[in-house]
Protein backbone atom coordinates (compact mmCIF):
# COMPACT_ATOMS: atom_id res chain seq x y z
CA UNK A 1 0.00 0.00 0.00
CA UNK A 2 2.85 2.20 0.65
CA UNK A 3 4.22 1.95 -2.86
CA UNK A 4 1.04 3.07 -4.34
CA UNK A 5 0.84 6.21 -2.30
CA UNK A 6 4.56 6.89 -3.69
CA UNK A 7 3.82 6.25 -6.77
CA UNK A 8 0.86 8.70 -6.75
CA UNK A 9 2.78 11.35 -5.37
CA UNK A 10 4.94 11.23 -8.41
CA UNK A 11 2.16 10.84 -10.40
CA UNK A 12 0.20 13.90 -9.13
CA UNK A 13 2.21 16.55 -10.61
CA UNK A 14 3.11 15.47 -14.23
CA UNK A 15 -1.14 14.87 -14.00
CA UNK A 16 -1.26 18.64 -12.51
CA UNK A 17 0.51 19.76 -15.57
CA UNK A 18 -1.43 18.09 -18.10
CA UNK A 19 -4.23 19.00 -16.78
CA UNK A 20 -3.45 22.39 -16.53
CA UNK A 21 -2.51 22.63 -20.20
CA UNK A 22 -5.92 21.53 -20.97
CA UNK A 23 -7.96 23.92 -19.18
CA UNK A 24 -6.06 26.65 -20.63
CA UNK A 25 -6.17 25.71 -23.66
CA UNK A 26 -10.16 24.74 -23.78
CA UNK A 27 -9.92 28.67 -21.98
CA UNK A 28 -8.40 30.13 -24.89
CA UNK A 29 -11.00 28.51 -27.74
CA UNK A 30 -13.90 29.56 -25.38
CA UNK A 31 -12.75 33.45 -25.13
CA UNK A 32 -11.74 32.81 -29.10
CA UNK A 33 -14.96 32.21 -30.03
CA UNK A 34 -16.86 34.88 -27.57
CA UNK A 35 -14.22 37.36 -29.31
CA UNK A 36 -15.29 36.56 -32.80
CA UNK A 37 -19.45 36.31 -31.84
CA UNK A 38 -18.69 39.84 -30.23
CA UNK A 39 -16.68 41.19 -33.18
CA UNK A 40 -19.57 40.13 -35.38
CA UNK A 41 -22.43 41.46 -33.32
CA UNK A 42 -20.71 44.63 -33.29
CA UNK A 43 -20.08 44.97 -37.32
CA UNK A 44 -23.16 43.84 -38.25
CA UNK A 45 -25.56 46.18 -35.90
CA UNK A 46 -27.40 48.58 -38.13
CA UNK A 47 -27.79 52.19 -36.81
CA UNK A 48 -30.47 53.92 -35.65
CA UNK A 49 -31.12 55.96 -39.41
CA UNK A 50 -31.36 52.66 -41.05
CA UNK A 51 -34.34 51.46 -38.48
CA UNK A 52 -35.66 54.77 -39.52
CA UNK A 53 -35.52 54.37 -42.85
CA UNK A 54 -37.08 50.82 -42.69
CA UNK A 55 -40.24 52.03 -40.07
CA UNK A 56 -40.43 54.95 -42.83
CA UNK A 57 -41.12 52.71 -46.14
CA UNK A 58 -43.03 50.33 -43.69
CA UNK A 59 -45.43 53.49 -42.89
CA UNK A 60 -45.39 54.65 -46.54
CA UNK A 61 -46.44 51.04 -47.95
CA UNK A 62 -49.37 50.69 -45.47
CA UNK A 63 -50.36 54.35 -46.40
CA UNK A 64 -50.74 53.13 -49.75
CA UNK A 65 -52.40 50.01 -49.22
CA UNK A 66 -54.73 51.41 -47.28
CA UNK A 67 -55.76 54.72 -49.03
CA UNK A 68 -55.46 53.09 -52.56
CA UNK A 69 -52.96 55.85 -54.04
CA UNK A 70 -50.88 54.32 -57.13
CA UNK A 71 -49.04 57.77 -57.64
CA UNK A 72 -45.24 58.05 -58.03
CA UNK A 73 -44.14 60.03 -54.99
CA UNK A 74 -41.31 61.31 -53.82
CA UNK A 75 -40.12 62.49 -50.00
CA UNK A 76 -37.59 64.07 -48.99
CA UNK A 77 -35.88 63.87 -45.25
CA UNK A 78 -33.06 65.01 -43.59
CA UNK A 79 -30.83 62.15 -44.45
CA UNK A 80 -32.16 60.31 -46.68
CA UNK A 81 -34.77 60.34 -49.37
CA UNK A 82 -37.47 57.70 -50.71
CA UNK A 83 -39.12 57.61 -53.91
CA UNK A 84 -42.02 55.39 -54.69
CA UNK A 85 -42.65 54.30 -58.18
CA UNK A 86 -45.84 52.09 -59.30
CA UNK A 87 -46.27 50.18 -62.19
CA UNK A 88 -48.55 46.86 -63.25
CA UNK A 89 -46.65 43.94 -62.31
CA UNK A 90 -46.04 41.97 -65.33
CA UNK A 91 -48.53 43.99 -67.80
CA UNK A 92 -51.36 43.08 -65.53
CA UNK A 93 -53.34 45.67 -63.99
CA UNK A 94 -54.94 43.73 -61.07
CA UNK A 95 -51.82 43.84 -59.61
CA UNK A 96 -49.28 46.61 -58.85
CA UNK A 97 -45.68 46.76 -58.30
CA UNK A 98 -44.48 49.21 -55.61
CA UNK A 99 -40.85 50.19 -55.23
CA UNK A 100 -39.81 52.16 -52.44
CA UNK A 101 -36.01 53.66 -53.54
CA UNK A 102 -34.09 54.25 -50.25
CA UNK A 103 -31.18 57.43 -51.51
CA UNK A 104 -28.99 58.31 -48.62
CA UNK A 105 -25.40 59.76 -49.10
CA UNK A 106 -23.83 56.85 -49.31
CA UNK A 107 -25.89 53.78 -50.70
CA UNK A 108 -29.19 53.04 -52.36
CA UNK A 109 -31.94 50.39 -51.04
CA UNK A 110 -34.80 49.07 -53.08
CA UNK A 111 -37.44 47.46 -51.12
CA UNK A 112 -40.47 45.60 -53.47
CA UNK A 113 -43.68 44.97 -52.45
CA UNK A 114 -47.17 43.61 -54.67
CA UNK A 115 -50.75 44.92 -54.22
CA UNK A 116 -53.85 43.71 -55.57
CA UNK A 117 -55.67 46.38 -56.88
CA UNK A 118 -58.93 45.37 -56.19
CA UNK A 119 -61.51 47.43 -54.27
CA UNK A 120 -62.30 45.95 -50.70
CA UNK A 121 -66.04 45.01 -51.11
CA UNK A 122 -64.55 43.04 -54.35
Amino acid sequence: MKELKTYNKYFLDGSSLIESVIAISIIATCLLVAIRLYAAVLNSSSSLNSYRMKFKVAELFNDTRIARDFDDELYEFKTYSIKKVVEDFQSNNELKNIKFIVQTTSDTIIYNYLLANKKRNE
